[in-house]
């Protein structure tokens, strides 16, 4: 009979998550605070009303207003979906619907925008060496650029290991962190370009005749296929005034990527031109279809909105 030999490294050892980390506290049986205040309220407009027409109604009429009012409103604070009750849900299409779908940065108040656009309010006032992102009253962030561990590719004492010193580095970093995981689009054509360019310096013909049929199948396959790559940045932000956040944050980040990169993670702390990039691509995931110069934080841009444009130093920053 086959015995299978059973290797203590094959086997992870899971830890326990909680399904919702953001859960509200049940104040009335099974209904939050916010939700028990908004039945309270429904109940008392339905006791009013009730009281000021039940010599007016028929008290049938009455109840079935008062099931269906109540049944519709029970069945807004209570159901979710996508992690929201319906309420929260319907006020937040409302206000996307009543929302300007183009933001543009503006650099003053006679600034005249046309329909369909609003100003962008973003929450970075300016960015600094060595990368530190100004947030005004809300301190000071910095950005640590992330590679990935695939522990597919390794043995469960291995895997264990990885995980352990994950679990030490987020301990060890303070103060308030996030990591944004972002998709963004892959454009060969330079890359191709470049091989192309380059192949006739080769010393040997086969090597040039080689690097063209690579040139030619990075331009097919940037012609063909949609290529994407996922980001990741360890946002790192310091509350008080400055300066003294700029200097705490720029060295928790750091120390953060000296953590992370104990974990086998490629790191990099973003300087002020990184950052700022990165802070336009979030802002634009699909600029490569319009490529445009970056105007430094601080520099008046040109804004033109039909027949009204804000002149300013360069035309071609945008």
């Amino acid at each position: 009979m086959a015995t299978r030999r059973i290797d203590p490294d094959d086997d992870l050892h899971p830890v326990p998550v909680t399904a919702d980390l953001e859960i509200e506290d049940k104040i009335l049986g099974p209904f939050t605070a916010r939700q028990a205040a908004y039945l309270a309220s429904a109940a008392l407009v339905l006791w009013l009303g009730y009281s000021a027409l039940k010599h007016l109604v028929p008290l049938p009429m009455l109840a079935l207003a008062a099931l269906v009012l109540g049944g519709a409103l029970t069945v807004a604070v209570t159901t979710t979906r996508d992690g929201l009750t319906l309420d929260r849900y319907l006020h937040a299409a409302l206000r996307h619907h009543r929302t300007p779908r183009r933001r543009v940065t503006t650099t003053g108040a006679d600034t005249v925008l046309g329909e369909g656009l609003a100003p962008l309010d973003l929450p970075v006032g300016d960015v600094h060496e060595p990368g530190v992102l100004d947030l005004g009253e809300h301190g000071a962030a910095a950005l640590v650029e992330c590679g990935t561990v695939n522990l597919a590719l390794r043995s469960g004492t291995e895997a264990n290991a990885v995980l352990g010193a994950f679990a030490r580095a987020l301990n060890a970093i303070n103060g308030p962190f996030q990591f944004t995981v972002t998709a963004h689009r892959i454009d060969l054509t330079a890359a191709a370009d470049h091989c192309e360019q380059t192949a006739a310096g080769l010393p040997h013909p086969l090597l040039e005749a080689r690097a063209r049929e690579h040139a030619a199948f990075l331009h097919q396959l940037a012609d063909t296929t949609q290529l994407t790559a996922r980001r990741v940045l360890l946002v790192v932000r310091e509350p008080g005034p400055l300066p003294a956040a700029a200097v705490t944050v720029a060295h928790r980040a750091a120390q953060a990527a000296q953590l992370l990169a104990a974990c086998g993670i490629d790191t990099r702390v973003l300087d002020a031109g990184q950052a700022t990039a990165a802070i336009t691509a979030a802002c634009d995931p699909r600029r490569d279809r319009h490529p445009a110069r970056l105007a430094p934080p601080t520099s008046p841009v040109r804004l033109a909105t039909g027949h009204h444009a804000q002149e300013g130093p360069d035309p071609s920053w945008h």
